[in-house]
């Protein structure tokens, strides 16, 4: 991710509280229920179904039988619709069937007009993680995954030639816990050994890319020839946990040479970041990064206190270590604390929406992904803790995302069709959706959605 200096310096800057306000209500929300799972149940005549098929259509009616009936699932569905350019097929936000990408993406260099490569990982993310919330098998949202891996995972002479890794380690981060998730997917839910093998091999490949990359002070760097950060640290931590976790389980996937190896690279990576101060477990507070001299360096970020905070998370899923759950807390606790800046009236903001600009011109794309990193994390502490800790702040998530940043683009709405459940960035007060000062991009777009599939999840 491209931070620049204006933007780490909202870390260093104080803040100021102010009031809340209230969006007014809109017309009534029809509740949107999917359709019933296209993939064999296991009981129709002539199918045929294994160990894996059954467990995977066990998980999708389980899935299915625990999702909220109400305003909450029919947002996150209308808000993936208009993401995946269904029923609205001309929205700047839209999936392109041709790339296999989102947002207007249209060449590799950093532009303020259009989304960055990292973008459709954190898109093919949200699609997972909404999939898997919904117990869904649409083929229709297979279709664009499917599609997404193909026309991406080999592009010769480009700047990402080879299974979504680049110069940038982030970047290659994200696309790898977007291609885990997307394996855990196909074996748990919809029973696809072949596609998860798939996935699963990518995700590896992009985990040994960045270990085996040059470092910067000892730890993994955000672009080769810059600084270690904690965000690209905090990634690799995660990934090689999950990747720990599923090569640990027992099942197809099992391989204890390989869990071996990414349980190493996951404690050695926490470790690191600890050791250059660039995570504090005390205060559960972070350092966005290393300057060239390996000194730490401004401060968090929702997405930087969420990834840390899901490193440990996964660790301690992956382990079964509750003590990794108490440290992913503190990091938790310390950016919903309304001190922290990072929290207004209970919803989770960015420090620069109580700015007068309001985070316009500060790297729009990346500051409104941010959000729904964290959400997610917040998510994943609760499923993998088996508790409802974060509950009622994940339901307040979502009841404020579509009371306060639902529109069409112009006018207030409450996500009552594709078009009309365009996402926001603000989420912690009303801001008129024409006159905002950052619109609604594929990044507000999948951060809210991560965030209503989180309160799905629980």
């Amino acid at each position: 991710m491209r931070r620049r200096l204006a933007l780490l310096a909202l870390c260093l800057m104080g803040w100021w509280p102010a009031g809340l306000a209230l969006a007014d209500a809109v017309g009534p929300v029809q509740t949107y229920v999917p359709p019933p799972t296209p993939v064999a149940d296991c009981h129709a005549p002539g199918t045929w179904c294994g160990a894996v098929q059954r467990r995977a259509a066990s998980n999708r009616a389980a899935a299915r039988a625990k999702l909220p009936r109400g305003g909450v699932l029919n947002g996150a569905t209308q808000g993936m619709r208009e993401l995946l350019g269904f029923g609205d097929p001309h929205n700047p936000l839209r999936w392109d069937p041709n790339s296999g990408l989102w947002g207007g993406y249209t060449s590799y260099a950093t532009s303020n007009a259009h989304p960055d490569w990292w973008q459709s990982a954190i898109a093919t993310w949200t699609l997972v993680r909404y999939l898997e919330a919904t117990g869904s098998s649409d083929p229709a949202y297979q279709d664009v995954l499917d599609r997404t891996f193909e026309l991406n995972v080999s592009l010769p002479g480009s700047r990402a030639p080879i299974n979504f890794g680049n110069e940038y380690m982030d970047d290659t981060g994200w696309w790898g816990l977007a291609w885990t998730e997307a394996a855990r997917y196909e074996l748990n839910v919809r029973g696809d050994l072949k596609l998860a093998t798939r996935y699963l091999g990518v995700a590896e490949w992009d985990e040994n890319y960045i270990a085996r990359a040059p470092r910067s002070c000892g730890g993994i760097v955000w672009q080769l020839g810059y600084p270690s950060d904690t965000i690209s640290n905090a990634e690799f931590a995660a990934l090689s946990a999950e990747l720990y976790a599923v090569r640990n389980a027992p099942g197809p996937f099992h391989n204890r040479v390989k869990a071996a190896r990414w349980f190493h690279q996951a404690r050695w990576a926490l470790v690191y970041m600890r050791s250059r101060r660039l995570v504090f477990l005390r205060s559960g507070t972070v350092h966005d990064g290393l300057t060239r001299n390996c000194r730490p360096v401004a401060g968090p970020l929702t997405y930087t206190e969420g990834e840390v905070a899901d490193a440990y998370i996964q660790m301690g899923a992956a382990t079964h270590n509750k003590g990794y759950f108490a440290d992913a807390r503190r990091f938790l606790d310390y950016t919903m604390w309304a001190a922290s800046g990072m929290s207004r009236g209970h919803v989770l903001q960015e420090y620069c929406e109580s700015r007068r600009a309001m985070c316009h011109s500060l790297r729009q794309f990346d500051v409104s992904s941010f959000k729904g990193i964290f959400v997610q994390a917040v998510a994943d502490y609760d499923l993998a803790t088996g508790t409802e800790t974060y509950r009622p702040w994940l339901q307040g998530q979502a009841d404020a995302i579509l009371t306060r940043a639902a529109s069409d683009g112009t006018h207030h709405t409450r996500c009552q069709t594709p078009h009309r459940c365009q996402l926001g960035l603000y989420w912690s007060r009303y801001v008129p959706p024409g006159s905002a000062p950052v619109q609604v991009s594929l990044a507000s777009q999948t951060s809210a959605l991560q965030a209503l599939t989180a309160a799905l999840a629980g």
